[in-house]
């Protein structure tokens, strides 16, 4: 899924950096990280924003939760739904250019099926003449072709996008034609912890969730981790049986309460290799965990 921006959120307890969308243990970890008392939102600040639509985010609203649903929606639209995205925001936002909530962006990142989109029409002129050639303006009918090109399409292209409250964007001519959607409502947005603890992508673009089943055969494949009860971890490769039986580690860890050391330790060793995770989940037991400490290299220490 690409990436849309990239966030810094703090909260009085520490600050957390990630790409957004996130995927689910990464999202989970930032959590962990920003530790927000109850009633808490963190404060957070967008970058590498190359779309207009999110200049305008209300950053004073809405959770780390929120705006990951809003970009992996907005991940998933193809070109001309975007544009249409980007003409639903215009539409709502109006001369002043207030600040939008999270919430009606995910309504509208749902609702590109409830309008039309005329692409490459990106002024009334243009719209005057489309209008007129497909039978739209009713008036223009029967013309001949010399007093059709002698009308003013300017003049028609704006009446009828006035009239229909339509706008243009950089890419084309957005309408709505029905009423939009209300989605949000209707998201369940609590951040929850995957059935998997590595996502694991192999060379043809699939994915398996590891641990697999007992008693399933793995291919003999180079695979990625994707998402990773551990999010270190995400990018680094290895064999897939491999990383499942890593997989079988980190379950473990996570029954028995250690996660949290657990990734502080990979971030202490600055790990960067599969069978050093390995490695370092056999050790665990050597460390001790000092979870006020801010800083990971500072939160686990050795212990003899």
């Amino acid at each position: 899924m690409r990436k849309v921006f990239e966030v810094e959120a703090v909260s009085e307890n520490g600050g957390v950096q990630l790409n957004f969308p996130a995927e689910p243990y990464v999202l989970l970890d930032a959590l962990e990280k920003l530790r927000l008392e109850p009633g808490e939102a963190p404060r957070w600040e967008l970058f590498g924003v190359d779309d207009d639509i999110f200049q305008h985010l209300d950053q004073d609203d809405g959770s780390l939760a929120e705006l990951n649903a809003l970009t992996q929606r907005f991940a998933e639209l193809k070109e001309p739904e975007v544009t249409i995205f980007e003409g639903l925001v215009a539409m709502e936002r109006g001369p002043l250019r207030q600040p939008f909530p999270l919430s009606r962006l995910i309504d509208l990142a749902y609702s590109t099926d409830c309008c039309h989109l005329v692409e490459g029409v990106v002024a009334d002129a243009q719209l005057g003449r489309f209008c007129a050639e497909n039978g739209f303006i009713p008036e223009t009918e029967g013309l001949s072709d010399k007093a059709f090109e002698l009308l003013d399409f300017a003049k028609l292209g704006r009446e009828f996008r006035e009239a229909e409250g339509g706008v243009f964007t950089r890419a084309g001519y957005v309408q709505r034609k029905e009423e939009l959607k209300q989605v949000y409502k209707t998201l369940d947005l609590t951040p929850k912890k995957p059935d998997y603890a590595i996502l694991a992508e192999l060379p043809d673009g699939s994915r398996v969730e590891l641990p697999a089943p007992l008693g399933e055969t793995l291919a003999d494949s180079p695979a990625q981790c994707v998402d990773c009860a551990a999010p270190s971890l995400n990018g680094l490769t290895g064999n897939l049986g491999t990383l499942d039986y890593l997989a079988r580690r980190m379950a473990e860890i996570e029954a028995d309460g250690e996660m949290t050391k657990y990734k502080a330790l990979l971030a202490t060793a600055r790990c960067d290799d599969i069978i050093q995770a390995l490695s370092l989940a056999d050790q665990l037991d050597q460390y001790t965990l000092s979870p006020k400490l801010l800083e990971p290299e500072d939160a686990v220490t050795f212990t003899n």
